[in-house]
């Protein structure tokens, strides 16, 4: 199963051009999306843990997500759209900040971008919950 390491190093190489980004900041973007993400929908990693029975008080946490954190391809198709609009916000706001340097930004500005993740963020919760059939 790919790491958002793995899956980071694939849009690098996807999209070469017109990204100002280091990878780190991209990486970044990853695991925001999929923090995003692991709110409303558990990952499959954070399913493999066993449960304790009975359960401790307080309840165990989900490990925390790191770029070693493994992504199946179905979480990272709902986590790549979010991921990309992050990507292109945080494009955007280094392209406005270089205004006073003298570049003319080009794409889309920060807040048409702003505007797109909060819809998509909105539809997340919807897309990445699930639950067990259960059959009488």
């Amino acid at each position: 199963m790919p790491t958002i390491t793995q899956w980071v190093d694939k849009f690098d190489a996807e999209r070469p051009v017109g990204n100002m980004l280091e990878t780190p900041i991209v990486l970044a973007q990853a695991i925001a999306a999929a923090n995003f993400y692991a709110g409303h929908g558990a990952l499959s990693e954070h399913l493999d843990i066993p449960l304790a029975d009975p359960a401790p008080d307080p309840p165990a946490q989900y490990p925390e997500i790191t770029p070693n954190t493994n992504i199946t391809v179905s979480e990272w198709a709902l986590i790549r759209p979010l991921f990309l609009l992050y990507v292109e916000r945080e494009n955007a706001l280094y392209l406005e900040a270089s205004r006073g340097l003298g570049i003319d930004p080009y794409g889309r500005s920060s807040s048409e971008i702003a505007g797109e993740i909060q819809q998509l963020e909105l539809e997340i919760p919807h897309k990445a919950f699930q639950r067990d059939v259960i059959t009488i």
